[in-house]
């Protein structure tokens, strides 16, 4: 999945529950945190894990309690914890690693055929694969594509109208 979409859809969700903007931002950023394996010429490999997450969380969760995160924390792991379910459904993603050994895709599609007759198809599937964490030499990935571009753009627009709107009301209310 594209790392715009992997912003777009936490940072619209943090909006819209109300979360401020200056925090929103930062803690959407992490939700790209699992593609830095790429890094090391390793995609999807054990940081698309649900487990190492937690446990990361859980090493850092004295620091947390220490500078009363908690919150935070937990809008963090949740956004971190989005990348992981949203690359569930765009290719194969270890992400019971190392409690189950199987990469997991989740495959789900609704078609129609218009013609002579009109008809609905339903696809789903879960494929599963083992897991095999092996270096590339090069990788070809896109920053986004063009549905990538609109979806994201559309919720951002709508997660900051929203927030304006409520800005500009609080401040109407004010003034009164």
């Amino acid at each position: 999945m594209e790392p715009i979409i992997h912003f777009a859809i936490p940072f619209a969700m943090l909006l819209i529950f109300g979360v401020d903007v200056k925090k929103a931002l930062p803690i959407s950023m992490l939700a790209l945190a699992p593609d830095l394996d790429a890094l090391f010429l390793v995609h999807r490999s054990f940081s698309h894990s649900l487990p190492v997450i937690l446990a990361a969380f859980a090493l850092a969760s004295p620091l947390i309690w220490k500078f009363k995160a908690q919150k935070i924390a937990i809008l963090a792991f949740l956004a971190v914890s989005s990348h992981l379910f949203l690359d569930l459904f765009s290719g194969f993603t270890p992400i019971m690693w190392p409690f189950y050994g199987y990469s997991i895709d989740i495959v789900i599609d609704l078609m129609v055929n218009m013609g002579n007759s009109t008809s609905l198809s339903f696809h789903n599937e879960i494929l599963t694969q083992p897991i095999s964490f092996n270096r590339f030499e090069d990788m070809t990935s896109p920053l986004f594509t063009g549905n990538g571009l609109i979806v994201s753009a559309v919720l951002l627009t709508i997660s900051i109208y929203a927030v304006l709107k409520l800005r500009l009301s609080e401040k109407n209310k004010l003034r009164q």
